[in-house]
């Protein structure tokens, strides 16, 4: 019974991200009362827990990022508020035992992607087709609507195409492949420029893993085909703001560089912005100089005339190693390091298994990591609740997925 409730939660927990204000906890929530619920019912022993944890560079990473951010915080003395960052990475552990005890059928994850970036797509259309809003943002902001509407669009793509044998139904194919797609146009539909890069990444992975079996002339020409029919769409898709976006943010860099001006509200304020925090950064770069101390730094510069005074109506640094940085100094930055190493290698480890279920989990863990250190770039990922919890509920499932199909592998068990 409860592998059966585990299998519809490994649904939900991407299905739901957008349905309604907050909804992105639902995941950690529901698989935190499963590893409760596994370890009241003493299905595992504490020396296994513990054996389990080590099994998983990622859980470290994220015990080192836990550890850095209360010293920092208690250092500093920022509100007390901040402590809870790190609720995400201290429930990780019992997600993963949920997953791994419980070992639920990946396709389940895979189909919940699909789910979740076809509901992604739906708000997107309404709002910008029918309440004509200028860009898709469902309850919260276009940045992570677009950003995560990538995750769940490629989640549904690298379920088609590394599980062919469990999706071999063609209306299936069918489903994975439109959600798949849906879910990339609704990032479109965001006009959120921190994700377009890894439209690019998608692209290169996956166009690799459909034309494997190409003449190397075939899948240039192929790949190639997708770039041109992305630029097609992204040309001739009316209220799309995506060329709008980058021929604004192309003046407004070019601007900034040659007059240190913010003339719009996107590409030079974060450079103005990445400019601040580097500055307040050197100030302590051991350990930073806290919350309050940032916009201390950030004022006194203002008054200095060392940045702009727009930077003050902003008020924070949309770059996860620069923000971490001023805030926190190198020891943040090696913190946020922690968390994105032992998560990358956690599935790198499996790349080169022969079985598609090791493939495609192992694909999509590394992709996920390299899609926030991305969306990083131009957000602050560590800093913002939808991002940090997303990232480590998703990342700690498919470390969890990993493991039990290691575990099925080695028992020989049927799928359930």
């Amino acid at each position: 019974m409860q592998k059966k409730i585990t299998n519809i939660c490994l649904f939900l927990a991407p299905a739901l991200l957008f349905l309604f204000p907050g909804s992105y906890w639902l995941g950690t929530l529901m698989f935190l009362a499963i590893g409760i619920s596994t370890l009241i019912q003493r299905k595992i022993t504490f020396r296994e827990t513990v054996l389990l944890i080590r099994e998983v560079p990622a859980i470290w990473g994220f015990f080192v990022y836990a550890v850095f951010h209360v010293f920092l915080i208690a250092y500093h003395g920022d509100p007390t508020k901040d402590f809870g960052n790190i609720v995400p990475f201290l429930l990780a552990p019992f997600v993963l035992l949920a997953v791994t005890i419980n070992q639920p059928n990946p396709r389940y994850f895979w189909l919940g992607c699909a789910a979740g970036a076809l509901l992604a797509f739906s708000i997107g259309v309404t709002q910008v087709y029918v309440f004509h809003i200028e860009r898709a943002m469902a309850f919260r902001d276009p940045i992570s609507f677009g950003n995560i509407s990538i995750v769940l669009g490629t989640g549904a793509l690298v379920g088609l195409l590394y599980c062919r044998s469990i999706f071999n139904h063609t209306l299936t194919q069918i489903f994975l492949f439109s959600c798949g797609l849906a879910g990339l146009f609704s990032s479109l539909l965001s006009g959120s420029k921190g994700g377009w890069l890894s439209l690019l990444m998608i692209m290169l992975v996956l166009g690799n893993a459909l034309t494997r079996s190409m003449h190397t002339v075939k899948r240039v020409v192929f790949i190639f085909g997708c770039f041109a029919i992305l630029i097609a769409v992204v040309s001739f898709t009316p209220k799309l703001p995506v060329l709008d976006r980058l021929v604004s943010a192309y003046h407004g860099t070019v601007e900034w560089f040659k007059t240190g001006n913010v003339t719009e509200g996107s590409a030079s304020i974060r450079l103005e912005a990445f400019k601040a925090g580097l500055m307040a950064g050197a100030q302590s770069p051991v350990v930073g100089l806290g919350g309050k101390g940032e916009q201390a730094a950030f004022r006194e510069a203002v008054s200095a005339g060392q940045i702009r005074k727009e930077l003050l109506e902003v008020n924070v640094v949309d770059n996860d190693f620069i923000s971490l940085f001023s805030r926190h100094g190198l020891i943040g930055v090696f913190g946020a390091l922690a968390v994105h190493l032992g998560l990358f290698y956690t599935f790198w480890r499996s790349r080169k298994e022969p079985r598609e279920a090791f493939k495609a989990l192992s694909t999509m863990g590394m992709l996920l990591v390299l899609f926030y250190i991305e969306f990083g770039l131009s957000v602050s990922i560590f800093g913002v609740s939808i991002f940090r919890t997303t990232y480590v509920s998703l990342a700690i499932l498919l470390a969890g997925l990993l493991i039990s199909e290691k575990r099925r592998l080695a028992s020989a068990a049927p799928i359930a």
